[in-house]
């Protein structure tokens, strides 16, 4: 596994819950900050039951970058909520 995708892995593993980071600043503090679409990529590859918060990633304007209502989007939707956030169609908002 390449050094990138190892540490994308190991800030989102330490991100608290019910914070969010984009994938720009995870990109940016993964050392690469132009790669937000990399980021992006990496997380589509990770399992489906991975234990790593991979939704607490949004896009820069703190929304869900899936099409709403598809699963992925679904999926993402749900575990936000469980941690306390309202999300309005793509919007993530504090409760």
């Amino acid at each position: 596994m390449d050094e990138f995708k190892l540490r994308i892995y190991s800030i989102l593993n330490a991100l608290p819950t019910g914070e969010l980071i984009s994938y720009g600043e995870l990109a940016k503090q993964a050392g690469q900050k132009n790669y937000a679409r990399q980021v992006g990529r990496i997380l589509k590859e990770l399992p489906k039951d991975t234990e790593l918060p991979w939704f607490r990633v949004v896009n820069s304007k703190k929304e869900i970058s899936f099409a709403v209502d598809s699963a992925p989007y679904l999926r993402q939707k749900e575990q936000l909520e469980n941690e306390g956030w309202l999300v309005i169609g793509k919007k993530v908002k504090p409760l």
